[in-house]
């Protein structure tokens, strides 16, 4: 099928008319038209369409004073019209979700007992619990679209591998198909940092926004880059992947055989690390690290100052990364997401050192993001076979 053909045509209005209504929620056909550029009677036959396969519904009539004629309706999608799943698999998160249309989560199930030395049979758990999940839902399965999944990692979103994931310790991994085979839908795959920022992108602090840095600091430390509103992946889908950056003065021993990696100094896990050599770990009883993660970072605070201060220690070295991104990069925001990431004491240690380096500008703001890892994976999801040129509009002809 060309790029120009009436179908792709179709297709790509249709995509903008979708896009259109989620980011305002609510629209007249009117107000579409002006939005999109689209002719009325163009905008008509879409939303006929959307209407006719449910995926659309209309809202209340819109009272104009001083206007008689045609009634005017806002349309909205209907959240039956459609389903996605959102798969995440982390170090320290291994959900499943079913979310409707509008991007609200139906049904969760924690799929925390992965046997991750076997990465085709923990797919398959996963495969199994979300075959469960959407029994339990009750959910039109005719009407499911499609997967989303967000693993710890770098990705190739085109092939749907898992290129490497050292949280996870799986190397050249086909997730996408393993998923795609057992659940008998299509399934996009993205590392999780880079689902986070489209995530964020799409409906969080990030809207609106050309250049962005997110870094995500769980166990291990990830990152993604928006550069002028197009992701930066690079020739391995690498952009952003931060873990490994030398940070000067430092000389702790990295997994990767070098000293003084930022993983090393500023990640969660080297947090983990300091508080067990100070012999403070003994709050968090519980033997899986990303939950001994959690529980310190909940911990921490005036109350628990040995805590808080390794977390403070720790986003002070991450400032340096930053500080060196922000030179290249040029972000007009940087997100600091995951466990550690988003910790109060870590991020005003980061903060507290970004002003020092940058004593003489203004520097982007430093946020936390909110975006959490089933939101990423079901936002994915979405947008990859809903809001999408993609959109498979004869199965729910069919539904």
């Amino acid at each position: 099928m060309s790029a120009g053909s009436p179908a792709n045509l179709r297709r790509q209005n249709r995509d903008l008319v979708l896009k259109q209504i989620i980011e305002s929620r609510a629209l007249s056909r009117t107000e579409i038209a002006q939005q999109t550029g689209l002719t009325g009677a163009a905008v008509s036959r879409i939303t006929r369409e959307l209407i006719d396969v449910g995926l659309l519904r209309e809202g209340p009539t819109i009272e104009l004073k001083g206007r008689v004629g045609r009634r005017n309706v806002r349309l909205e999608l209907d959240a039956n019209g459609a389903y996605v799943l959102g798969v995440a698999i982390t170090a320290n998160v291994r959900s499943v979700c079913v979310a409707d249309c509008r991007g609200d989560i139906v049904g969760r199930a924690d799929v925390a007992a992965l046997d991750l030395s076997d990465p085709e049979g923990a797919l398959e758990t996963v495969a199994s619990a979300a075959r469960d999940l959407i029994r339990e839902t009750r959910i039109d399965a005719s009407r499911l679209l499609g997967c989303g999944a967000s693993v710890a990692g770098r990705a190739d979103p085109e092939t749907g591998r898992l290129i490497r994931s050292e949280p996870l310790a799986w190397r050249d991994v086909p997730v996408g198909e393993i998923l795609s085979k057992a659940l008998s839908i299509p399934v996009r795959v993205e590392g999780r940092a880079v689902a986070l920022l489209l995530a964020e992108l799409r409906r969080g602090v990030a809207v609106g926004k050309q250049n962005v840095l997110l870094i995500n600091n769980g166990l291990g430390i990830g990152g993604s880059v928006v550069i002028d509103g197009r992701l930066a992946r690079g020739q391995a889908n690498a952009v952003g992947q931060i873990a490994h950056l030398p940070i000067r003065g430092e000389t702790t021993p990295c997994v990767c055989g070098r000293w003084g990696c930022l993983d090393a100094v500023a990640s969660g896990a080297s947090v983990l690390r300091r508080l067990a050599e100070e012999d403070l770990s003994e709050a968090a009883a519980d033997d899986d690290p990303g939950e001994q993660l959690r529980a310190m970072a909940e911990l921490a605070g005036p109350e628990h100052w040995a805590v808080q201060e390794a977390f403070r220690d720790a986003g002070r070295k991450m400032a340096y990364a930053i500080d060196a991104a922000i030179a290249i990069l040029d972000p007009e925001l940087v997100l600091l997401a995951g466990s550690a990431g988003r910790q109060a004491d870590y991020l005003a240690g980061l903060r507290e050192t970004l002003n020092q380096l940058r004593a003489s500008e203004d520097g982007p703001p430093v946020q936390a993001s909110e975006v959490t890892s089933d939101q990423s994976a079901v936002w994915l999801g979405l947008d990859a076979f809903v809001y999408s040129r993609n959109l498979d509009i004869d199965q729910l002809k069919a539904a």
